[in-house]
């Protein structure tokens, strides 16, 4: 295994691969209102399943959590109103106050601490019509590099017969995002209980063991870049995909953490070449996803 080797943040951590829906749609997806998204997903956890809906909306954001089966965990959801960003030279907060709808594009400034300097931050969701799509819509390949089509929950959850299909109006959604400057985002939920990031890289070097290989980047991150964030990243194999993690040192703290690129690639927009992950849908898939899971869970 790589061990952590130091470079500038600008040296790109991470190149998001999101695949879209070939080309823009006429906007008809996505709610009534036009300042208005509600965006649905499904978590498991063991044997606890929840339907989690988040809503953006001008200034808010709310999330609803609604147990399906058993009682799942709320408290490993991001709710919190505000998140702390670092970047180069930078540190800030990412807060639902500021949030901005427009159709299907939501943007979040973020504001630097005891400053007026912001970053700006959207996230614009492609959508993809699943009406007719089943789990056969995904193709498993030898190896994660050769797998194709689209992913749903319906290859998640596998109790659902097969053949089951999306009803009409179904869609997923595919977020894109854009920032004029990279960064690190975390809250309170994400702490761990490591103080020093040292340990929190050992721990994640050892994931896979030796059966898989890894490397680790540290940078300097923050204000006057003090404090300090990790990537410790699992190249793919013939049986695994590529994982990635993140992690930040900050307020004598560690955490767990998401990191956004600034030069990200434009998203696949073939399905063809690649999978799409449509695991984010709109209320009339939800529902489906919802009445389904009740009945074969």
């Amino acid at each position: 295994m790589n061990k952590s080797m130091v470079l500038p943040i600008a040296l790109s951590l991470l190149t998001f691969t999101l695949a879209g829906c070939g080309g823009e749609d006429d906007g008809i997806y996505g709610s009534g209102n036009s300042n208005e998204l509600e965006i649905n997903h499904f978590e498991r956890l063991n044997n606890d399943i929840a339907r989690i809906e988040t809503e953006y909306s001008d200034g808010e954001r709310d999330i609803d959590v609604t147990n399906i089966k058993g009682s799942f965990n709320s408290s490993t959801i991001n709710d919190l109103p505000v998140s702390t960003v670092l970047g180069k030279n930078f540190e800030g907060t990412l807060e639902d106050r500021y949030i901005e709808v427009k159709g299907r594009t939501v943007k979040r400034p973020i504001y630097e601490t005891n400053s007026n300097k912001k970053l700006n931050y959207q996230t614009d969701y492609r959508t993809l019509d699943l009406s007719g799509k089943n789990a056969s819509s995904y193709q498993k390949g030898s190896r994660p590099s050769n797998d194709r089509g689209i992913f749903t929950d319906l290859n998640n959850f596998i109790s659902i017969p097969n053949g089951t299909s999306f009803p009409n109006g179904s869609v997923c959604y595919i977020p894109v995002t854009k920032s004029n400057e990279s960064f690190f985002v975390f809250n309170d939920k994400n702490k761990t209980r490591y103080q020093a990031l040292e340990d929190w890289i050992e721990v994640n070097e050892d994931r896979f063991g030796d059966n898989q290989k890894s490397s680790t980047t540290t940078v300097k991150v923050g204000r006057d870049n003090n404090d300090r964030a990790a990537e410790v990243k699992f190249f793919a194999t013939n049986e695994r995909p590529e994982y990635i993690y993140y992690g930040a040192e900050y307020d004598k703290s560690v955490f767990n953490a998401d990191y956004i690129n600034k030069d990200q690639q434009p998203p696949n927009e073939d399905f063809t070449l690649g999978v799409v992950d449509c695991t984010l849908v709109n209320d009339v898939a939800a529902d489906f996803l919802e009445q389904k899971i009740k009945r074969y869970y």
